[in-house]
């Protein structure tokens, strides 16, 4: 084809738009739509190759196109998987929760799978954040390349049986993807972000300009749809994080403007100074090496952000960024041109990029598998990440789920005896588990679990979801109808409200929630309400691998002055409920100096704010001894030192 470097300048449009959403997310909220401007254009180049070649030759060269696309992608992505895994396994050998995520999505990305693997492990509650995720980004390759699949079996079915409106079918198809898209991302979200059925008719909007004339001469409409479809892009770049759940019908903007940019480049109508914008030097050269700096910015961004305790600023920021476009024009002079040269029969560049899957694959596991750890380290690491509650998965609600009814007897510390324990709250809850059943076990009795992942124990709480809304009025119905003897009451109380300056609202409506929750419990003979607990600003095993216990950690004035607030709202609580106890823990989980991630030989939280099962069974055992030391009175209540 001939090459059109106005195309080239809207793929730099596209790669911009998205390496600053990652750099610098609130420069350009809606930064991220780049990658649904780059899947426009793919419709749109491959449609018009395939189509050149079926009209030239009245058949479509499978192989040919396969082992283009495979000499176009694969060989800047085997490159920057190795070089990344290298990096990750040596100088960022310990920090191996990012090593194991990075290569476990590596492997599902030469598979072309990638966007499976994240669609099944993100998104929910416990799942790594973004910063976690070298590979995140290549969710965005698999779902092109899996549209490559199919696409060419479905153009030529359009052309050889309906040769006379191959657009208006593609067009009946593209929509049924919307519907689906718009479908999917109200009750999956998940899905219709990840999932190439979903994003289809986003590559088939590039495909049906294609497939629409190329008028010998730019009529006036042309000349205004390139303008017109790059501001429409712009505006999608600022504002698509504001306009609701995300694709389906709140990503047409972006496509809608990229189609039109592209009519007008296909018809000929590049004149005028936008035009010239698109068709200069730098606009060229970043739209050449686009595809190589968008493999490379996303991974040097987690890397710059896991080096250090604390958040990068933005200045390690766009350093990486700069050293990403090195890299990309690197990998674009070195990588993708030499095999992007003709020569290599077909068959052969196929092979030699299967080939190249494989052993970047081998080199992965390999590289995976280095061992950086001492050995005491590793123990109490690898024991953090496996030290959870019983009943999380079967016994514990998770927001994904729909919350009908209450778990089922089997869930309860001795299934077949009625419960007079019971635990109710957020993940926070969950996390006190083994607490609450040494606890009734202590008492001879049986315990029920009420927990649901982001749900604070309240009643008639504002914020409160429609699920979450319900589980609290199963839990309170259940609750007001048992001879309960205790009641363990946790949940997170957000360090946003309790920080210095004026105390947000927030706060006091959840523990006025929860107030009206517990009037309706008098019942209960004793109510023990966990008090806030200090956080990390890293996940625990992470803090002991990389031995930034210190870093990682508050001081214990720091902790006890953040969270003065929350204990005074508490203290009123328990004076207005006199079954109400408040457990502070605090003696258990800090020193006189710090609030550490592991003490008394194991680590005290399994990410950065939820306390281990150890930890948690450790307390029960601490407070057993001496109830008094972890009992705070109302009387008690620490000076409000914040508005000194």
């Amino acid at each position: 084809m001939e090459h059109k470097p106005e195309i080239d300048g809207l793929r730099a449009i596209a790669v911009a738009a998205v390496v600053i959403y990652h750099a610098a997310p609130g420069a350009m909220p809606g930064g991220f739509v780049g990658v649904d401007v780059f899947f426009v254009l793919s419709g749109y180049l491959i449609t018009a190759l395939l189509v050149r070649e079926w009209a030239a030759n009245g058949r479509i060269d499978f192989t040919a196109f396969y082992a283009r696309r495979a000499r176009r992608l694969l060989p800047a992505l085997v490159a920057m998987l190795v070089v990344v895994m290298l990096l990750l396994a040596g100088p960022m050998g310990r920090h191996e929760s990012l090593v194991d995520e990075a290569a476990t999505s590596s492997l599902h990305a030469l598979a072309f799978l990638a966007n499976f693997h994240f669609q099944a492990s993100t998104g929910g509650y416990f799942d790594a954040g973004a910063e976690m995720r070298p590979m995140l980004h290549l969710w965005s390759l698999a779902v092109e390349e899996q549209f490559y699949l199919v696409y060419p079996l479905l153009l030529v079915a359009l052309l050889r049986f309906a040769p006379g409106a191959p657009a208006r079918r593609l067009a009946m198809l593209a929509l049924g993807s919307l519907l689906l898209a718009e479908y999917w991302v109200n009750i999956q979200p998940e899905r219709a972000f990840y999932q190439m059925p979903a994003r289809f008719w986003e590559l088939a909007a590039g495909g049906l300009v294609a497939l629409s004339p190329a008028a010998a001469h730019a009529g006036r409409l042309s000349r205004v749809a390139l303008p017109a479809g790059l501001a429409l892009v712009l505006l999608a770049c600022l504002q698509t994080g504001a306009w609701g759940p995300f694709p389906g019908k709140s990503a047409m903007p972006v496509v809608a403007g990229t189609s039109l940019a592209l009519l007008a480049i296909h018809r000929g109508a590049v004149s005028g100074w936008v035009a010239f914008l698109l068709r200069s030097g730098p606009m060229v050269g970043l739209g050449l090496v686009s595809y190589s700096l968008y493999l490379w910015h996303w991974p040097l961004l987690v890397i710059v952000e896991a080096a250090w305790p604390e958040p990068a600023g933005i200045g390690l920021r766009l350093l990486a960024c700069l050293a990403a476009l090195v890299l990309a024009w690197a990998s674009w002079r070195f990588v993708e041109r030499p095999f992007r040269r003709p020569g290599i029969a077909p068959a052969r560049a196929l092979g030699a990029g299967l080939a190249a899957c494989v052993l970047a694959a081998v080199a992965v596991a390999a590289l995976a598998r280095i061992d950086r750890l001492p050995a005491e380290v590793r123990e109490i690491s690898d024991a953090a990440r496996q030290d959870l509650p019983s009943i999380l998965g079967q016994c514990h609600f998770d927001t994904r789920d729909e919350v009908r009814a209450l778990k089922p007897e089997a869930c309860h510390s001795r299934p077949g005896v009625p419960p007079t324990y019971a635990l109710w709250g957020d993940s926070h809850a969950l996390a006190w588990q083994p607490y609450a059943w040494w606890l009734a076990e202590a008492g001879d009795a049986s315990a029920a679990p009420l927990t649901l992942n982001s749900c604070e124990p309240s009643l008639g709480l504002a914020d409160a979801g429609d699920d979450c809304a319900r589980f609290n009025h199963l839990a309170l119905t259940w609750l007001a109808e048992q001879p309960l003897d205790t009641l363990v009451i946790a949940q997170r109380w957000p360090i946003g409200y309790s920080e210095l300056g004026p105390a947000p609202p927030l706060l006091g409506e959840r523990v006025a929630a929860l107030s009206e929750a517990l009037a309706r419990l008098r019942h209960v003979r004793r109510i023990l309400v966990m008090g806030p607990l200090p956080d990390l600003s890293q996940p625990a095993p992470d803090c002991i691998a990389l031995g930034w216990e210190d870093s990682c950690s508050r001081t214990a004035p720091a902790h006890r002055q953040r969270v003065a607030r929350a204990w005074r709202e508490l203290d009123e609580l328990a004076r207005r409920h006199p079954n109400v106890e408040l457990v502070d823990p605090t003696d258990y989980f800090c020193d006189e100096r710090r609030c550490p991630p592991a003490r008394h030989g194991f680590a005290l939280f399994w990410d950065s704010n939820h306390i281990s099962a150890s930890a948690s069974l450790g307390f029960a055992e601490a407070y057993a001894a001496d109830p008094a030391r972890y009992t705070r009175r109302p009387k008690d209540a620490a000076p409000d030192t914040e508005s000194r």
